[in-house]
């Protein structure tokens, strides 16, 4: 009987499985399509384009800085980047989901290119996101460079 019960307790529960391994695929794809945003935004200069992808209340955290208020310090950077003809770029090497789906931490390495100011680096870029509806956005952005060596 107790191996019935079991057998019978893993078949009810393999469609649960399945789906929560299906609604994680889900997220990830649109976490990945998110930052594949971020880079079409930035390659068309779309300084707008990036500044909505982040919260009202979201923080950007700089080295050697206090937190401050993402959206304005987002399109100072961007608009310096635009003016500038740079370019940046993310990659996406650790995704972390919530278990409830409605939170994420995106880490990878932000390259940037900005020759009229001398600047060509790689960093790592971290962005705490949160799913508003149907839309993730940055709530916290950190990030650091690379020092060569």
């Amino acid at each position: 009987m107790k191996l019935m019960t079991t057998l019978a307790t893993a078949f009810l529960l393999s469609p649960l499985a399945s789906f929560a391994d299906g609604h994680q695929a889900e997220l990830e794809a649109e976490l990945l399509a998110f930052n594949d945003r971020f880079n079409a935004y930035a390659e068309a200069h779309d300084v707008d384009g990036i500044v909505s992808l982040y919260g009202e209340e979201s923080l950007w955290i700089a080295p050697k800085t206090p937190p401050a208020p993402a959206p304005v310090l987002a399109r100072q950077t961007f608009s310096f980047l635009v003016a500038n003809e740079g370019s940046i770029s993310h990659t996406v090497d650790h995704l972390t989901i919530s278990d409830d789906g409605t939170q994420a931490v995106m880490i990878g390495d932000a390259i940037v290119l900005v020759e009229k100011a001398g600047l060509d680096f790689t960093g790592t870029y971290l962005f705490v996101l949160e799913k508003e509806g149907d839309t993730w956005e940055i709530v916290a952005d950190m990030f650091n460079q690379h020092v060569e060596e």
